[in-house]
């Protein structure tokens, strides 16, 4: 189901370790109209502007979250972050792309994170968002 022009509910469930452990990653309704909000809402007008994103993880179900170590409080499972890249950037470039096109059209954001993975080195940028209540933090984490 498309959640908006280029955004589906595939992309926002497709999880390749909910595929290695049998997790159902599958979002209930109520989920899918927030993944749907968030993605008409940010993640569309953000992409409208810097292109193709690669989208790492969007939702996660409990037992998906708590298998890759996500904190109990993550809006992964409410279906308002992602974990991403843009297309032909550096996790760096990305994150201050995205914040500068963020600010650009005042787009709320909860939290904007340059994350590396200590252990792999893999890096990627997290975008939450709340409803209400928004923080607007950016920072750097090592997880």
């Amino acid at each position: 189901m498309k959640l908006s022009d280029n955004f589906t509910t595939e992309e926002a469930t497709r999880s390749t370790k909910a595929i290695q452990l049998g997790i159902d990653n599958s979002m209930d309704c109520e989920t899918q109209c927030r993944a749907c909000w968030m993605a008409r809402q940010v993640l569309q007008p953000l992409r409208d502007v810097v292109g193709q994103m690669n989208i790492s993880s969007w939702y996660r179900s409990p037992a998906l979250n708590k298998a890759v170590g996500g904190v109990p409080t993550s809006e992964h499972l409410n279906g308002m972050a992602v974990d991403f890249l843009i297309d032909g950037l550096t996790t760096h470039q990305t994150y201050e792309t995205a914040l500068e096109t963020l600010k650009t059209l005042k787009i709320p954001f909860d939290q904007l994170i340059e994350e590396r993975n200590r252990k792999t080195g893999v890096t990627w940028v997290h975008l939450g968002i709340r409803k209400t209540g928004n923080r607007y933090e950016t920072f750097k984490l090592e997880v």
